[in-house]
């Protein structure tokens, strides 16, 4: 099967959007096998509904991604002038509903600003960390999951076997381990993917950003507008209340960067 695809850089979270339709049970084989190919790839996602007009974005994992909602937000008007802005509603997999995005092309990139799913809940939960039971902020969004881990916690090199034990613990197709230095604003995300097996060091995480975000305000009590180091860059993440403190409404902002078009050719 010959596939044409595009690589785009979101804050560094190098994302394949694969535009040749792929049978959605067929997905995440062909993600597999890009990951293996394009070793600077984080994640895939397949633009599905292009001859019809209908786009909508699916995960490899099925999982909910901001960043490549925002990559192929920006994609789908890549032609547009400079200085011009869209804003456009995409169905995305893992959202419950229809995902409002704004971009505006400046010189050489796309600013995107993505209106994120709430999160379904956020709890404390007890998981394994290194042979020992630790108390950890997780938070539940739709498709995935995020557990927020201070720093000092686990090392890098043990953070994988660890984010992998909790696979059964927690549930969902996709599920991450924040590795948060809460006094410099700055985390390191890792995700795990389990219909592809794949666990990745990203360099950018726009749920793993809400996530924070959406922590901070529960934490703190008040709105939060907070900018994000990860070692891709910045994300800026704003979140609403309700007069009651419910969370009502969360949005990212970042950059986008497409690039090359290739084709593969690929044994199904």
């Amino acid at each position: 099967m010959e596939l044409r695809y595009t690589i785009l850089d979101p804050t560094k979270n190098i994302t394949i959007l694969v535009t040749t339709p792929v049978p959605r049970d067929m997905q995440p084989r062909v993600a597999a096998e890009l990951l293996q190919r394009e070793r600077d790839v984080e994640q895939v996602g397949f633009a599905e509904g292009l001859a019809a007009g209908t786009p909508r974005l699916q995960m490899m994992g099925g999982e909910f991604c901001g960043n490549a909602t925002m990559s192929m937000a920006a994609w789908l008007p890549r032609d547009m002038p400079v200085g011009e802005s869209r804003t456009l509603t995409l169905p995305v997999s893992g959202a419950p509903g229809p995902v409002s995005c704004q971009v505006t092309r400046i010189d050489g990139c796309f600013i995107g600003t993505v209106s994120m799913p709430l999160p379904e809940r956020i709890d404390t939960l007890s998981l394994p960390v290194c042979g020992v039971t630790q108390s950890l902020p997780v938070v539940f969004l739709p498709g995935i999951c995020h557990v927020i881990v201070p720093v000092e916690m686990v090392s890098r090199a043990r953070a994988e076997e660890t984010l992998r034990s909790w696979g059964d613990l927690l549930p969902g197709e996709a599920m991450g381990l924040l590795l948060l230095e809460e006094d410099q604003m700055a985390f390191t995300p890792l995700v795990y993917v389990k219909p592809t097996d794949s666990c990745v060091w990203e360099h950018g995480c726009g749920s793993g950003s809400v996530s924070i975000g959406a922590w901070l305000t529960a934490v703190r009590g008040t709105n939060q507008c907070v900018s994000l180091r990860q070692p891709g860059g910045v994300i800026q993440v704003v979140t609403q209340t309700e007069a009651s403190g419910r969370l009502s409404a969360l949005t990212i902002t970042g950059t986008v960067l497409i690039g090359k078009t290739k084709t593969a050719n690929i044994l199904l």
